[in-house]
């Protein structure tokens, strides 16, 4: 005889009170909904909550310094070369002769990449 959705159920509450499961929410913007199908796509994982599991044990297995680089978001780096600055130093100071306003302070270049 079948059993009903209850009896299911009931069963199911047992097994994941027996493995400790528990459940974990988490709110995500769609391009990172998208990025993780993606990602699931590529893996040939067939659900979403297999592949958090999958990260999840593998950057527990990563040395500190790897996981700490692996978990920092990707900064752009702002480099403004010593002639662009050279000329923003000019043109600044030119622009201070020409109307130097209530105060006259004449900026500094640091030597070196900005």
């Amino acid at each position: 005889m079948a059993k009903t959705v209850q009896e299911r159920s009931a069963k199911a509450a047992q097994k994941r009170q027996a493995v400790a499961e528990k459940e974990l929410r988490h709110k995500v913007r769609p391009g990172i909904e998208q990025a993780m199908e993606r990602i699931r796509l590529r893996g040939k994982v067939p659900i979403i909550s297999e592949v958090l599991q999958i990260a999840i044990m593998k950057m527990d297995l990563m040395a500190d310094d790897e996981l700490a680089a692996f978990l920092s978001y990707p900064r752009h780096e702002i480099v403004i070369r010593e002639n662009v600055a050279r000329e923003f130093h000019n043109q600044s100071l030119a622009e201070l002769r020409r109307d130097p306003g209530d105060e006259v302070a004449t900026p500094s270049v640091n030597s070196g990449v900005f």
